[in-house]
C-alpha cells in the first residue's frame, strides 16, 4: 500500500471526486469526513495540517481508497514536542479516516506504520468515529509494551454528561410514523406546537436563505454566547468567530439548514444542522436561545421542526452527536460510542528524537516569543532543534545567535553568523552580527572584511563605517580609515561618507581617529 501526503488546499481539491467516491462507498463515513465540510475547515485553522492518502499501487493513475486527516500541534517544554491530532478537532463532533470497505484491512496497518515512523511524543485519537474492528486494527500497532495508551474519561465535572456517547435517530419515510415512535406525551406536544407555528400566527419559524443567513447566524450565536460565556470565559469569542467562518463556509457549500423561532419580529431561537446529501443524515450542529422568553419551548420546536424537514425530503437519521444529555432521548434515540484514546511514548519524548518539519514555522514562532520573553533556555531549545532538521535555516542560525550573544557566549555566536553569511551573503546584518562577535572576541583584525561586506552591501548606513573604523584603532591602524573607507565607497560626494564624517559616532571613536578625519577633510 502506497502513502501520499496531502498538505496543500490545491492538492485537496483535485481529489474531490476521489475523496466523494471513498466517502460514499465507505458505511462509516460522516459528514465531518466529508470532502465539502474537511475542505472549509481546513482553509482556515492554524498549523500544519496533512492528509494520508492510501492507494493500491505507486502510480499516478491509480484512485486512492482510504484519506486520514490529521494536524500537528507543537509545544516548547523541556523539549520540542509534537502531538499529532485528528484533523477535524476542535470544531468537528466526530473524527476519523474514509476507507473503501474492501481496502481497510492494509489501509489501516499502512497508515500505523506511516505515523510511527513520524515524530511526536502523543497520538490524540479524540473524538474518532470508527468501528471497534477498524480501530483495534490501527491500535495494534501501537502496544501498551512500548506505548503508553489511555482511554480519555469524557464525562464532564460539571455536569455529568458523557460526551463519548452521541444519540440519534432513525428516521422512517413517513412523519406520522416518526411521531408514532414518540411517547404519547412527546408526540402531543410536537403536534401541538408545530400547529402553532403553522398557523402564521403569533409564531412562525423562518429557514436561513442566503440573503438572511449572516442575520440568523448572528441571532444564533449571540444566544449561545450570552448563555455560554459564564463556563467558557474568554473561549466564548474565540469560538464564536470559528462557528461564524465554519458554519458560513458551510452554508455556502449547502451543508446548513438553520431555522430561527420567531415571536412577532422578535427572534427567540435558532438552530444549525449539518445536511449531508450523500449521506442522507441531519446533525445537530448548535443553538442559541433567548433565555428571557417565556413560551413555547424553543428547542422542542426547532427539533421537531427540523426533524421533520428531514423526513419530509428523504433523510434516514438525525443525529445528536456528542453528548448524552436526557433531552435528546424523547426523539426515539439509540446510541453509538466514539473512541478517545491517548497514545503516548513511554519516555515522553518524540519518537525518534527528532521534530516534524512540517513544524519548523510553529517552532519558529514559539521560539522567538519565548525569546522576546526572557525564557532564553526553552528558546534555545527551538531554535537548536530547527537547526538540526535544517542547519542553514537562516531565522533561527541569527536568532540563536542573538541568544548567545546575550549569553555572552561570543564563540558560539561567531559559528553560527560564520554559516549565516554563507547562507545569505547579500543580508547585511549577517555581515555585521559576524563582525561583532569577532570584535566582542577580541579578533579585530578577523572583524575587518565582515566590515567591508557590510559597507559594500549597505553603503548608506554609517555601521559598517564606525565598526571598521573601530576594529582598525583597536589594531593601531588608524592611518588606514580614511583610505580603507575611500577604496570601499569610492568617493567622499556619497551622502552616507559625509553623513559619517560628520557623525558623533565617527568622532567618538577614538581622539585620534577624530583627528585624522579633522586632517583629511
Amino acid at each position: 500500500m502506497h502513502i501520499d501526503i496531502i498538505e496543500t488546499l490545491p492538492s485537496l481539491a483535485k481529489l474531490e471526486d476521489n475523496w466523494n467516491a471513498v466517502y460514499d462507498a465507505d458505511p462509516e463515513a460522516q459528514i465531518f469526513l466529508s470532502w465539502k465540510w474537511l475542505n472549509g475547515w481546513l482553509s482556515h485553522i492554524e498549523g500544519p495540517w496533512f492528509i494520508l492518502a492510501a492507494k493500491a499501487a505507486d502510480s499516478t493513475d491509480a484512485p486512492y481508497v482510504a484519506f486520514f486527516p490529521l494536524r500537528l500541534q507543537t509545544t516548547i517544554e523541556k523539549d520540542v514536542l509534537h502531538e499529532v491530532k485528528m484533523a477535524g478537532n476542535f470544531s468537528a463532533d466526530y473524527t476519523g479516516m474514509v476507507c473503501a470497505p474492501d481496502a481497510e484491512g492494509k489501509v489501516i496497518p499502512a497508515f500505523a506504520r506511516y505515523i510511527k515512523q513520524m515524530h511526536w511524543a502523543r497520538l490524540n485519537l479524540e473524538n474518532v468515529r470508527m468501528s471497534e474492528r477498524r480501530f483495534r486494527l490501527l491500535l495494534a500497532y501501537f502496544p501498551k509494551a512500548n506505548f503508553q495508551v489511555t482511554e480519555v474519561n469524557r464525562v464532564g465535572n460539571n455536569d455529568g454528561i458523557d460526551n463519548s456517547v452521541c444519540p440519534y435517530a432513525a428516521l422512517p419515510k413517513d412523519w406520522e410514523a416518526y411521531l408514532l415512535s414518540l411517547s404519547a406525551n412527546t408526540r402531543q406536544k410536537i403536534r401541538r406546537l408545530l400547529k402553532q407555528v403553522d398557523a402564521d400566527g403569533e409564531y412562525r419559524i423562518t429557514v436561513s436563505t442566503p440573503e438572511t443567513f449572516a442575520r440568523d447566524l448572528d441571532t444564533l450565536l449571540r444566544f449561545w454566547a450570552i448563555k455560554w460565556r459564564p463556563r467558557k470565559g474568554d473561549l466564548t469569542d474565540k469560538l464564536v468567530r470559528s462557528n461564524t467562518i465554519t458554519l458560513t463556509r458551510s452554508f455556502k457549500s449547502g451543508l446548513v439548514f438553520l431555522p430561527t423561532f420567531w415571536q412577532g419580529d422578535r427572534p427567540v431561537a435558532a438552530l444549525a444542522t449539518l445536511v449531508d446529501q450523500r449521506k442522507r443524515t441531519f446533525s445537530f450542529y448548535i443553538t442559541g436561545r433567548d433565555e428571557a422568553f417565556d413560551g413555547p419551548p424553543p428547542g422542542l420546536l426547532l427539533h421537531a421542526f427540523s426533524i421533520r424537514h428531514a423526513i419530509e425530503n428523504g433523510f434516514s437519521e438525525y443525529d445528536f452527536l456528542r453528548g448524552n444529555e436526557p433531552y435528546k432521548y424523547s426523539y426515539h434515540c439509540a446510541e453509538r460510542k466514539i473512541h478517545c484514546t491517548l497514545v503516548e511514548t513511554r519516555n515522553g519524548r518524540n519518537l525518534g528524537d527528532g521534530i516534524d518539519p512540517r513544524s519548523i514555522p510553529d517552532v519558529l514562532e514559539q521560539a522567538t516569543d519565548l525569546h522576546q520573553k526572557r525564557n532564553l533556555a526553552a528558546a534555545e531549545r527551538g531554535y537548536r532543534r530547527i537547526l538540526d532538521v535544517q542547519p542553514k535555516h537562516a531565522d533561527a542560525l541569527h536568532r540563536l545567535g542573538q541568544l548567545l550573544v546575550a549569553n555572552d557566549n561570543h564563540a558560539g555566536a561567531k559559528r553560527l553568523f560564520k554559516t549565516l553569511t554563507m547562507v545569505r551573503p547579500d543580508a547585511p546584518k549577517a555581515w555585521l552580527c559576524l563582525a561583532q562577535a569577532c570584535e566582542s572576541l577580541g579578533q579585530h583584525a578577523e572583524a575587518i572584511q565582515p566590515y567591508l561586506e557590510v559597507m559594500k552591501l549597505s553603503p548608506d548606513q554609517a555601521d559598517g563605517f564606525v565598526g571598521l573604523s573601530r576594529a582598525l584603532v583597536k589594531l593601531g591602524r588608524i592611518e588606514e580609515v580614511n583610505n580603507a573607507l575611500l577604496s570601499t565607497l569610492g568617493t567622499t560626494e556619497k551622502p552616507a561618507v559625509r553623513k559619517w564624517r560628520g557623525s558623533d559616532r565617527a568622532s567618538a571613536v577614538t581622539p585620534r581617529l577624530h583627528e585624522e578625519r579633522q586632517l583629511s577633510s
